[in-house]
C-alpha cells in the first residue's frame, strides 16, 4: 500500500492523546510513536487522506503544542506553513 510519512512532535505527555485522538478518525492514518522521550510520532497516512491529516494537525495545533516537522514527500501546502496566517501549525526549529 502506498503511504505518506508525515512526522509531528508533541509533549511527550501528549503522546498518547494524540493516539487517541488520530484513532478517533477512523482509518485515517497508522500512529507509530518514533521516539518518546523527544516526542516524535509518525503518522502514516494514504494519500487519498493526506490533506485531511494535514487538516487535523493544523486543528491539533491550536489546542495543544504540536510541530510538524516534514512529510515524506516533502510537499507541504501553504496552508500549513510557518506564517502562512494566524493559526498555523509551527514548524520545530529545535535541535
Amino acid at each position: 500500500m502506498d503511504t505518506r510519512c508525515v512526522l509531528v512532535r508533541v509533549e511527550r505527555r501528549d503522546i498518547g492523546l494524540l493516539c487517541s485522538l488520530m484513532a478517533g478518525y477512523e482509518g485515517v492514518a497508522i500512529v507509530r510513536t518514533v521516539d518518546p522521550q523527544q516526542g516524535l510520532v509518525a503518522l502514516l497516512v494514504a494519500p487519498a487522506f493526506y490533506m485531511t491529516v494535514l487538516d487535523i494537525i493544523q486543528a491539533l495545533s491550536q489546542e495543544m503544542p504540536l510541530y510538524l516537522l516534514g512529510t515524506e514527500a516533502g510537499d507541504m501546502p501553504e496552508s500549513v506553513m510557518l506564517g502562512a496566517g494566524p493559526h498555523t501549525v509551527r514548524r520545530d526549529t529545535r535541535d
